[in-house]
């Protein structure tokens, strides 16, 4: 029976089904490649130099600007800005853009930084578990997309609420690529 010619009819139908089959795997294809999300080349920019008009403490203590230009991204755990009459209760007077806290990695509840934050009524910000989701599901996205890729930020994108940027560097480029709040690519 395997041995017989195939019927005019039979063939005509294998084809008939085949055609719209070959179709949908085309366009099926076609729109998988349409969705990838090719990151922006953007210009390196110099580091900007840090506000003078601004007191600093870093994990409870005052420190001066320049000690954060030499501190590594990396080792910061928690950022926080004081402005307008909290920063004036912290410091006993009006600061031009405010206090920021500095907290680093492995401090955030050294008996220094919690004494510190009781002593002035600070409450550390956290990020909310979504967002801090979102960023680190944007991280994965470019370590596994781009191997070789260091990854400088991720930050909410001030354009558009619930959206993030992530920077980083590949091959010499700085490159920015755009993510929803569920970390998924998007097109900018």
């Amino acid at each position: 029976m395997q041995n017989q010619p195939i019927s005019t009819r039979l063939l005509s139908l294998r084809r008939a089904l085949l055609g719209p089959l070959a179709v949908a795997l085309a366009l099926g294809a076609t729109s998988v490649q349409a969705q990838t999300v090719m990151p922006k080349v953007v210009a390196s920019e110099a580091p900007k130099p840090l506000p003078t008009d601004v007191v600093y403490y870093v994990d409870g203590q005052l420190a001066a600007p320049d000690v954060l230009s030499a501190m590594n991204p990396n080792d910061i755990g928690n950022i926080n800005v004081l402005k307008g009459k909290q920063a004036e209760a912290l410091t006993g007077k009006a600061t031009g853009s405010g206090v920021i806290l500095v907290t680093t990695k492995g401090h955030e509840n050294s008996p220094e930084v919690l004494a510190f934050n009781k002593q002035h009524n600070v409450v550390l910000s956290s990020p909310s578990p979504e967002k801090t989701a979102a960023m680190a599901a944007a991280q994965a996205y470019i370590k596994k997309t781009y191997p070789n890729a260091k990854v400088q930020s991720v930050y909410e994108d001030k354009k558009k609420a619930g959206y993030y940027v992530a920077r980083f560097t590949e091959g010499g480029q700085t490159k920015e690529l755009h993510f929803d709040a569920q970390g998924q690519p998007v097109a900018e």
